[in-house]
C-alpha cells in the first residue's frame, strides 16, 4: 500500500461525486495544488466533520494512487492551523471566494506552490480579522501575479523605460504587455489599453508596496485602476473568473 503523506492545506473547491464521495481541490504547503477524493464522506461525516469545505485550513493526510490524477484523502484535521471563519458576512465570503478561485487559476497541480499557499493563508487571515478592506483585493492580486511570474512595474514605462508618475498626467495600462506606457509611447495605440490618471498610478504604486496585513489602512484602487487589474488577470488566464461578477455585485466599485 502506498505510504501516507501529511501537509497543511487550504480547501479551494469541493463537489459531490457519486452517492457518497466528494472531489476536493486543495492548495497545499508541501505538494502544490492537489485534487483528491474523499470516499464515503457524505455517509460518514464524523470522519471529516466539514473539514473539506471551501476555506477549511487543515492538516491533510492522503495517499497517492498508482494510476489516475486524484489522491485518496484519508484524514483532515484542524490541528494548530489558523481557522478562516468568515461568519455570515456576505462581503467577506464574496472576496474570499474570489481569492480561492484566483489561487486555483494561478497554480498548477504538481508544481511547487508554497509561496502561493502562504499568500492565500495570510490574505484569508487578514480578511477574517478585518472589516473586509477593499484594498485587500488589489494587494492580493498584485502579490499573486508577482508570485506567478506576471509582476507589473508601475514605476517605469514598458516602452521607453522612463519614470512613470512624475510628468505624465495620464498614462495607459497595456493589457497585453502587462505594464504602463507613458503618454508618448501610448500614442497611436488603441486596442488593449486602459487610460490611467496620475492619482491612479500613484495608488497602484502604493498598493504594490503594501503588505497584506497593512491593506486595511489603504483606500481601494480607483475604478480605472481596478479595471486594469481585472482585465490583465483575464488576459493572463484567458478567461474571466466566475467569482468576480458575484464579488462586484456584493461590493460595488471594488
Amino acid at each position: 500500500m502506498p505510504s501516507e503523506e501529511t501537509t497543511a492545506a487550504i480547501v479551494l473547491r469541493a463537489s459531490n461525486y457519486g452517492e457518497a464521495d466528494r472531489i476536493v481541490t486543495l492548495l497545499t504547503r508541501d505538494r502544490g495544488k492537489l485534487a483528491g477524493i474523499a470516499r464515503g464522506i457524505r455517509k460518514s461525516r464524523g470522519r471529516f466533520e466539514r473539514r473539506l469545505e471551501p476555506f477549511a485550513h487543515v492538516w491533510l493526510s492522503f495517499r497517492w494512487r498508482r494510476h489516475g490524477e486524484l489522491v485518496f484523502i484519508t484524514r483532515a484535521e484542524a490541528g494548530n492551523l489558523a481557522a478562516f471563519e468568515l461568519g455570515a458576512d456576505l462581503r467577506k465570503f464574496a472576496l474570499g471566494a474570489y481569492m480561492l478561485e484566483l489561487s486555483e487559476a494561478l497554480t498548477r497541480e504538481g508544481a511547487q506552490s508554497i509561496g502561493a499557499y502562504e499568500l492565500l493563508a495570510q490574505a484569508l487571515d487578514t480578511l477574517c480579522r478585518s472589516d473586509c478592506p477593499n484594498a485587500l483585493k488589489q494587494v492580493f492580486e498584485l502579490k499573486m501575479l508577482r508570485w506567478a511570474g506576471y509582476g507589473i512595474d508601475f514605476s517605469r514605462c514598458r516602452g521607453c523605460g522612463c519614470d512613470i508618475g512624475r510628468d505624465d498626467a495620464r498614462v495607459a495600462f497595456a493589457i497585453n504587455e502587462g505594464g504602463l506606457l507613458c503618454e508618448r509611447c501610448r500614442r497611436g495605440r488603441v486596442w488593449g489599453m486602459v487610460l490611467l490618471e496620475r492619482p491612479s498610478v500613484l495608488q497602484l504604486q502604493r498598493l504594490d508596496a503594501l503588505s497584506l496585513e497593512a491593506s486595511g489602512t489603504e483606500p481601494p484602487a480607483t475604478p480605472e485602476a481596478s479595471t486594469s487589474l481585472n482585465r490583465f488577470i483575464s488576459f493572463v488566464l484567458e478567461r474571466n473568473l466566475r467569482s468576480l461578477e458575484f464579488l462586484q455585485r456584493t461590493i460595488p466599485n471594488i
